[in-house]
This record gives structure tokens, C-alpha cells and sequence, in this order.
């Protein structure tokens, strides 16, 4: 009597290792979309940063006089991220000029007691280069210490996820000088 493998175990043995390749070969597309993802994360991440710290750096100023931060509006105004869509939920226009509206006006509207050698324009040149668009809030009230920064940034073809991405969020309190 001769061992040999009967037909249907080598049949069960072929169907055992197709299973095994076909889901490894699955893993790849998901593979492929979180390298990606993880690329965009990245961009967004040093977007945020490019825009942010100014924004920060500026508001945190020890030499900020109390009257231009505590009159220091919203933008893109009081209704936050609502101010990027219409009536529908859908991104209305680019959100990067009105990212850069936002920045352009808390950076004017401050005052300083003595010099500032911050940068007050926005970071444009990073946004060019990375083929990404960005949407900016800044929340005040009148006569608060703190304002509230909050960020996102999507690739410039899908404008309408804008609300899908990450958030940068920070705070900043008032740290600058009484008016005289």
C-alpha cells in the first residue's frame, strides 16, 4: 500500500493557502490609503503649525496692549466654522481666503506696546507648495483674556471635507501690558 496525499486534501490545502494570499493581498489597498493618509496628516499637521504659531506668538506677546486684545474680534465670525458654508452644508467658496481674512484682520487689530518683530503676513507660500487649502476660526468675546484658535486643512480637490479632517486647537491668554 502506497502513502500518497488523496485528492481532497490537496484540494482543502490549495483553498487554505488562496485564503491566506488573497487577504494579504488586501492589505496592500489598505496599506496604500493609510500611507497616504498619513502623508496628508502630516502636510496638515505642518500647516497648522505655519499658521498657528504666528497667530500665537503674536496674541501671547507680553507687549499686546490690553485695548486691542479685549476688542479683538471673531473670525471669519461669531458662528465659527458655520461662516465657511452656505445654507446647505456645502463649502461655499475657496475656505483659504477666508483662512486668510481671519488671519490677516487679528493681526491687524493688534496693538503693541513697543515693537514687533513677528511676521503679521500669512504663511501663503506654505499652502502653495503643499497643494493644500486650509479653513481658520478666531473666537473672542469682548473683554475676555483668552481667545480660542482652531484650524483645518484639506487637499485643494475636496474642499466639501473640509469638516472631515483633523482639528488644531488651541487657546491663548492674555499676557501683554495695561494701556497707559
Amino acid at each position: 500500500m502506497r502513502k500518497a496525499f488523496t485528492l481532497i486534501e490537496v484540494n482543502l490545502a490549495m483553498l487554505i493557502m488562496a485564503g491566506g494570499i488573497l487577504s494579504v493581498v488586501g492589505l496592500y489597498a489598505l496599506g496604500f490609503r493609510e500611507n497616504r493618509q498619513s502623508r496628508e496628516d502630516v502636510a496638515a499637521t505642518a500647516l497648522a503649525d505655519s499658521v498657528m504659531s504666528p497667530l500665537v506668538m503674536a496674541l501671547s506677546s507680553t507687549n499686546v496692549t490690553w485695548t486691542s486684545f479685549r476688542n479683538l474680534g471673531s473670525y471669519p465670525g461669531k458662528d465659527g466654522w458655520k461662516g465657511y458654508f452656505n445654507s446647505n452644508g456645502i463649502v461655499t467658496t475657496d475656505p483659504q481666503a477666508k483662512a486668510q481674512s481671519a488671519f490677516t484682520s487679528v493681526m491687524g487689530a493688534l496693538s503693541f506696546d513697543g515693537s514687533y518683530d513677528g511676521d503679521r503676513s500669512f504663511p501663503s507660500s506654505a499652502l502653495s507648495g503643499s497643494g493644500m487649502s486650509c479653513g481658520l476660526v478666531v473666537l473672542h468675546e469682548t473683554d475676555s483674556a483668552v481667545v480660542q484658535i482652531a484650524f483645518r486643512a484639506v487637499k485643494s480637490d475636496m474642499f466639501g471635507q473640509l469638516m472631515g479632517m483633523p482639528l488644531f486647537y488651541t487657546e491663548v491668554r492674555f499676557q501683554g501690558v495695561a494701556d497707559k
